[in-house]
């Protein structure tokens, strides 16, 4: 699928506590961004950031692919942001993007070295993937995985830092390095730059990840099943065992 020239990239940040939109140039430019009010007000925020920031840049008949942060991260803020990512891609006939939002939260990173992004993924879980920062370059050192607290310590070595919500809830060893805890947020315009990469790739000829034509084919980055399903599977269990 061809991607015009003049085109836009939306891009939709909902997967932790504060959320915002971007719209960016196909060629890489910021073209605007809207951060939603404090809290989890996604459902509530989302679609009607997305319309003031398409109208005030007159971009709707320019939008030429959806690009979503579909997780890890906030169960019920990834399901509204895929949602609306895909329904917005299948309406106008346009290319749909998953993003790790751990990738989104390590284009934060401003100091080089290896670096682990963590989040508190409640009940002592937690999500981490491990990056290495080398300039302006951050390059993922391996895939998202779902883990508790007693693995984390086979992650701790020499040298590595971390970030994340939980970096901030967790008992590291005295002088391990965190990252301030403005790098913990993602945000859209981050977002946004890594869209743009991954578009330019596929555009190029690498590999077109699920929903890029087919946007019912994008689904959310869960690592683990939610608080919900859980109990819903203990009870059918116990139910089977009665």
């Amino acid at each position: 699928m061809n991607i015009p020239s003049d085109g836009y990239i939306l891009m939709i940040e909902t997967s932790q506590r504060n959320g915002s939109v971007a719209l960016g140039t196909y060629d890489g430019k910021l073209q605007d961004e809207e951060l939603f009010s404090p809290g989890l007000v996604h459902g509530k925020e989302l679609l009607p950031r997305i319309d003031t920031l398409v109208t005030r840049n007159h971009a709707k008949s320019q939008l030429a692919v959806v690009a979503v942060s579909s997780g890890p991260g906030s169960f019920t803020g990834i399901r509204i942001g895929v949602s609306a990512a895909k329904a917005i891609a299948w309406s106008l006939k346009i290319p749909v993007l998953g993003i790790s939002s751990l990738d989104v939260i390590a284009a934060n990173i401003e100091e080089d070295g290896k670096w682990g992004v963590l989040l508190d993924a409640g009940s002592g879980d937690l999500d981490l993937a491990l990056f290495e920062v080398s300039g302006h370059k951050t390059s993922r050192l391996d895939q998202d995985r779902a883990i508790d607290k007693e693995e984390l310590a086979s992650f701790v070595e020499p040298g590595i830092g971390f970030i994340g919500s939980g970096s901030r809830r967790t008992d590291f060893p005295a002088g391990l390095k965190t990252g301030p805890l403005e790098w913990d947020t993602p945000r859209a315009s981050r977002g946004l730059e890594i869209a743009n990469s991954q578009v330019r790739q596929i555009v190029e000829g690498s590999p077109a990840p699920p929903g890029w034509e087919q946007p019912h084919l994008l689904n959310p980055r869960y690592l683990r099943v939610s608080r919900a399903e859980e109990v819903r599977r203990r009870r059918i269990e116990g139910e089977e065992q009665a």
